[in-house]
């Protein structure tokens, strides 16, 4: 709209268009050359941008997953890999939203490792989640028996091991 055209609105319009903008905003969109776009968008336009990068070199499960980062507001320079999957960066957010720093992600109890530095297979992924869930802090002591209790009967036995109490 242009100057001209405001200055003839009443103030009660001008009012009822600003909380209108203000409405939008707050629903995460804003006016950019005449035209409405999310906060998110923008987000992942600059993003790619600054990282040299356009979104056809992403498959549609990663732009996904972009996007859903850019709602989220999380640092999208982690998500600017195209070589990354999709599981990956899911893995990424997931490690964000938690708060953790992922160039920096502890995988056990002294070890740690960057998720964001090259791309990881779903295998990779799965065992890091593994060390993670090992060396996080048990409740209790009883908790940490009934886990080595769990892995344990998974271990199938030997035939020539001895039985134990109350087992046929």
């Amino acid at each position: 709209m242009e100057d001209k055209e405001f200055d003839k609105l009443t103030p009660e319009e001008k009012k009822a268009r600003f909380q209108k903008a203000v409405d939008d905003y707050n629903s995460g969109f804003v006016e950019v050359d005449y035209t409405f776009r999310s906060v998110a968008s923008i987000r992942v336009e600059e993003a790619m941008e600054d990282a040299g990068r356009v979104s056809e070199e992403f498959k549609p499960a990663q732009i996904k997953v972009i996007y859903e980062a850019a709602e989220a507001d999380l640092n999208l320079e982690h998500y600017m890999n195209p070589k990354f999957s999709a599981s990956h960066m899911k893995f990424i957010m997931e490690q964000e939203k938690a708060g953790k720093d992922v160039t920096w992600l502890p995988i056990g109890k002294i070890l740690h490792r960057s998720i964001v530095d090259k791309p990881l297979t779903r295998d990779q992924i799965r065992r890091i989640k593994e060390r993670m869930q090992r060396a996080e802090p048990k409740d209790s002591v009883i908790a940490d028996l009934h886990e080595k209790k769990k892995e344990a009967a998974k271990v199938p036995k030997k035939q020539g091991q001895q039985k134990e109490k109350g087992e046929r």
